[in-house]
């Protein structure tokens, strides 16, 4: 499949999906719910990393669409399996997704990715307010400067500045031109390589306003509030539902990265310095809320649920494995020490 078989349509029909293994099932099937809450017509689907499994009954939720990978035909999937692990696969396929979804929806005009772990609590029709004569819609971690370096602000120059948990394309030229170039650099380099700046897909978006215009950078603290960016991003409750930093301001989406209902703190991915910027009752509310409805989409099940595709295996050997969780430990003691 190629751009140009891609067809335009002035439609302003949208499309939701994201993607994720069958272990991740419970967060996808509680993202679409979410969606659907606000719009029963809202197209939302899931691809799936992975085979069908025969221990689940996917028709039971019919107001989805389940896409396997291995239906979108594309050949570079098999090389790509053996060179990367579960993450980076499952990120690697995105804009190959992408890509079939455009081609095979010839009626839709605009397909929103969204990470499995991320929930709304306002209409998905906010995010088609945004795109003026944009074509790529991408949401920064941070879009407030700080006195002192924030997690977030650390976190972006490691992971990126654009979180890829959310990425909106519209049919066009340009989207599609960015779909190319950013397919031909994950079939190989979608790793998480820190020490060459790669991480999966993210770091690469980094480039894309270099090289593609009419992308527009979505500055709404409601949109794609998460972890990385609760040093600038306080969440209140009122009647009307959740709001970020003021009453005039509406959570629109939640990006619950990192979190598990069995573990007690919201994220392993915050470290201990940053603590008090999750100091807040309102998150309290959220997570525990949240936690409650993946129990109810049968976390416990899926979660034990193996992967059946044969991703790539981790040939270090145990030398190299100790001293990985050995520089881990030191560097998180360096950074109590010297708050680094």
């Amino acid at each position: 499949m190629k751009p140009k078989d891609i067809k335009f349509n002035p439609s302003d029909n949208s499309l939701f999906f994201t993607l994720c293994s069958n272990n991740y099932l419970s967060f996808a099937l509680s993202l679409g719910q979410s969606i659907k809450s606000f719009d029963t017509e809202v197209k939302f689907v899931i691809g799936l990393v992975d085979r069908l499994n025969p221990q689940i009954d996917y028709s039971v939720w019919s107001e989805f669409e389940f896409l396997p990978c291995s239906d979108l035909g594309f050949l570079e999937f098999d090389l790509m399996l053996g060179r990367y692990d579960i993450v980076e696969f499952n990120t690697a396929v995105k804009p190959f997704f992408f890509e079939y979804l455009f081609a095979n929806n010839t009626d839709i005009n605009k397909i929103y990715y969204l990470d499995p772990d991320i929930y709304f609590y306002k209409s998905t029709e906010d995010l088609d307010l945004e795109w003026g004569d944009a074509q790529i819609l991408l949401t920064p971690n941070l879009i407030y400067s700080s006195d002192k370096p924030s997690a977030g602000e650390l976190a972006s120059l490691r992971h990126g500045m654009f979180n890829l948990g959310f990425i909106g394309l519209k049919r066009g030229e340009v989207s599609f031109r960015l779909l190319t170039w950013w397919k031909e650099r994950l079939k190989e380099h979608c790793r998480i390589d820190k020490c060459w700046g790669i991480f999966v897909d993210q770091k690469w978006m980094d480039l894309a306003p270099l090289f593609f215009d009419r992308i527009k950078v979505v500055r709404h603290p409601g949109w794609n509030m998460a972890w990385w960016n609760f040093s600038e991003r306080k969440l209140l409750k009122a009647k009307s539902g959740f709001l970020v930093n003021s009453l005039d301001i509406p959570l629109v989406f939640f990006h619950f990265s990192g979190f598990k209902p069995e573990n007690v703190s919201y994220t392993a991915r915050l470290k201990e310095n940053y603590s008090k910027d999750i100091e807040n009752e309102v998150l309290a509310v959220l997570y525990e809320n949240y936690k409650g409805i993946l129990l109810k989409n049968g976390y416990d099940f899926f979660s034990k649920i193996l992967p059946s595709l044969e991703f790539r295996v981790d040939t270090k050997s145990s030398w190299q494995k100790v001293g990985k969780k050995l520089k881990s430990r030191i560097n998180k003691v360096l950074d109590r020490i010297f708050q680094v």
